[in-house]
């Protein structure tokens, strides 16, 4: 009775212990057999999901398949690469013949990244191989899907404080702010929308306020009496990191001052900007 028990606890143990290669002892990852298109591992939705695993011999290479919806904007991350080995990550559309659609080379053990804008739903593959047979069948890489855009704020005072117009269509000087150097807004952060706030009086009506990012050197203009800019849109990309200047005109036939000018810019950003 013993006997039978001692050997039921050892069967137990063993079957414990990770599956492993005497001969180059290496640890093969739960993900295994992932080494193929058709056996890629399922992660299902891509959003958060991260990866621990291992390349555990020359020919391992490592699939992932995942859902997408189109318009989703995500990166893959390939990091904690282990010393000495130099790992690639590729994206495929889970298509008839896997077209490409994305790579990272970077050379030595360098993080890897792709980043995407969904082009279309469905699924897609992404493989972690070595580049040249080199690997550590116990040193985990870390692989991220990552909700990559993020969105902000950021409310600007522009000089001079106070802007006059004589009205008759006439356009007041222009007043303006530099936002290049400003450590509160993210590198390459992109406008979504613009207001241009502060009081302009007395209110005559059929005034109109105007804002030019100098990357585009286009003027915009306001709806008459607003603050908003329906031109401005976020497919235009413009960069919030540098001068801002605005000004107005009334139709009106008295002059008038504007106080305060500020902007108020919503913008978007990459969270992986620079990786």
């Amino acid at each position: 009775m013993k006997k039978s028990l001692f050997l039921f606890v050892f069967s137990v143990f063993l079957m414990a212990i990770p599956a492993f290669s005497a001969s180059a002892n290496v640890y093969e990852d739960e993900y295994e057999p992932n080494n193929s298109f058709a056996e890629a591992y399922d992660l299902g939705l891509w959003k958060y999901k991260t990866i621990s695993a291992t390349i555990h011999s020359e020919s391992d290479k490592d699939y992932y398949k995942f859902y997408a919806t189109k318009g989703e904007q995500l990166a893959i991350h390939l990091k904690n690469i282990p010393a000495n080995t130099d790992y690639d990550l590729y994206l495929f559309k889970d298509a008839y013949g896997y077209p490409a659609v994305g790579s990272s080379e970077r050379t030595g053990n360098q993080n890897e990244i792709i980043r995407l804008d969904v082009p279309e739903t469905g699924r897609y593959i992404a493989v972690v191989t070595s580049k040249d047979g080199s690997y550590d069948g116990w040193g985990f890489y870390r692989l991220e899907f990552i909700d990559r855009m993020k969105s902000g704020a950021y409310t600007a005072n522009l000089s001079p404080s106070s802007i006059s117009s004589p009205g008759q269509g006439v356009v007041s000087p222009v007043a303006a702010v530099n936002l290049a150097n400003v450590s509160a807004i993210p590198e390459g952060a992109t406008v979504k929308s613009v207001s241009a706030e502060g009081t302009i009086s007395p209110s005559l009506g059929h005034t109109y306020r105007e804002v030019l990012n100098k990357e585009e050197g286009v003027w915009h203009t306001s709806v008459s009496g607003g603050t908003l800019f329906p031109d401005l849109k976020p497919e235009l990309a413009l960069p919030v990191k540098t001068t801002w200047n605005v000004r107005y005109y009334s139709l009106a036939w008295s002059s008038s001052t504007w106080r305060s000018p500020q902007l108020k810019i919503n913008y978007q950003y990459d969270s992986t900007y620079g990786w």
